[in-house]
């Protein structure tokens, strides 16, 4: 099996690895915490989510964990046991008591999204300690766990420090939802981790934009601190599924619509969530890639959206593709077909000139552009974002 083979592999060991022991989630004792700690932006949401996948038949993952996450207190023993599991700390610096409307806005999708990964990290570990997914086993296994252990405790603190901003500034701090999650096994639970974790680095990108731009540059070291991190992570997942870990020289720029459609999109249970509303961000409508297995070549993508009853006139419609940090590219909808609600379309994807490797975010548009950015492209976006990802 590619789990067993690949992390044997990937880290060469002649040893056996020492077991993580510093406590799980389950809480800890003694010891004081660090505290870290909205709205405006990106317009109203746009249609809402899909209900889970069929055929992923599955309970809804639900909060809190048996520590009390996402609420746990500063100072309490709860948050000693998660950052001794993290290998670290909350940064015990003041907070801003002030931040700017799209800094909040910012800063609540990135608290939406740590929230998400702590669920989704948190059944991974589950399902591989439980023996539900296979992992092989003795030192190879024991380094995954000890990998996925630390995550997991590092995403609660990037999402506890998330809303710990947000409330000392007086903004609203953002309430955990019911998740799902696509996956059966080992491998494809490594491989979304991937694409997520993809997606999260190249939005990061657009909160650093967004924090300098608006004055509050004092967070700016810290978010570059979490995109280390975050990459860090994914080049561990990277090996562990046979690719490099770096995958561009430049990472695909994104923008934080993108990133929130596809967390409401792939994951998240509709209607479970405290306070989704409170995020002002659009939820645009799902595009499909409906082409497999995309080689690194000249060719004509298939694509599909559902329509929702409203009139669809194609022929203003544009797609485009943002890779890496160059210039959108826009190619024209062809070989339009409307079957009911469904509308399937192909299109140029243009490799060979652009070398476009890695994720590649590919969204609808109602404008032909030209766009000089992400955040142009998801000003005009009504159908995205496909996710694109080549080696």
């Amino acid at each position: 099996m590619l789990s067993q083979l690949a992390v044997t592999a990937l880290l060469g060991l002649t040893a056996s690895a020492a077991p993580w022991n510093q406590g799980g989630w389950n809480g800890g004792n003694g010891g004081d915490g660090h505290g870290w700690g909205g709205n405006g932006g990106w317009g109203g949401h746009g249609n809402p989510p899909p209900p889970p996948p069929e055929n992923c038949p599955q309970e809804p993952f639900k909060f809190p964990l048996q520590n009390g996450f996402p609420s746990v207190a500063v100072g309490s023993p709860q948050l000693l046991a998660i950052e001794k599991q993290a290998h670290g700390t909350l940064p015990n610096g003041p907070l801003p008591s002030k931040i700017q409307d799209a800094t909040a806005t910012t800063l609540q999708l990135i608290a939406f999204n740590e929230i998400f990964e702590v669920a989704y990290f948190t059944s991974l570990l589950n399902n591989i300690t439980s023996g539900a997914y296979n992992v092989g086993e003795g030192a190879a296994k024991q380094i995954v766990i000890n990998a996925i252990t630390a995550v997991q405790g590092q995403e609660q603190l990037h999402a506890l420090g998330a809303n710990a901003i947000l409330q000392t500034a007086g903004r609203t701090t953002v309430q955990p939802c019911e998740y799902v999650f696509p996956v059966a096994d080992f491998d494809s639970s490594i491989a979304l981790a991937s694409t997520f974790t993809d997606v999260v680095l190249r939005t990061l990108q657009d909160a650093l934009n967004n924090f300098g731009t608006d004055g509050d540059d004092e967070l700016l070291a810290l978010i570059g601190g979490v995109i280390g991190q975050e990459g860090e992570q994914n080049g561990f997942y990277r090996n562990i599924g046979g690719k490099i870990p770096s995958q561009l020289p430049f990472l695909t720029r994104s923008a934080g619509p993108f990133a929130f459609s596809v967390l409401n999109q792939m994951f998240v249970v509709p209607g479970s969530c405290g306070n989704l509303n409170a995020i002002n961000l659009p939820i645009f409508a799902p595009l499909t890639v409906a082409t497999k297995n995309i080689q690194a070549q000249d060719q004509d993508l298939s694509f599909s959206f559902k329509s929702n009853g409203t009139s669809t006139d194609t022929s203003k419609l544009h797609i485009v593709y943002i890779n890496q940090q160059n210039v959108p590219v826009v190619e024209p909808l062809k070989n339009v077909q409307t079957q009911g609600e469904t509308v399937s379309f192909q299109a140029a994807f243009p490799f060979e000139k652009n070398l476009m490797y890695g994720l590649t975010i590919a969204a609808v548009t109602n404008s032909a552009g030209p766009f000089a950015s992400a955040d142009d492209v998801a000003a005009k976006t009504l159908y995205g974002p496909g996710l694109i990802e080549i080696q």
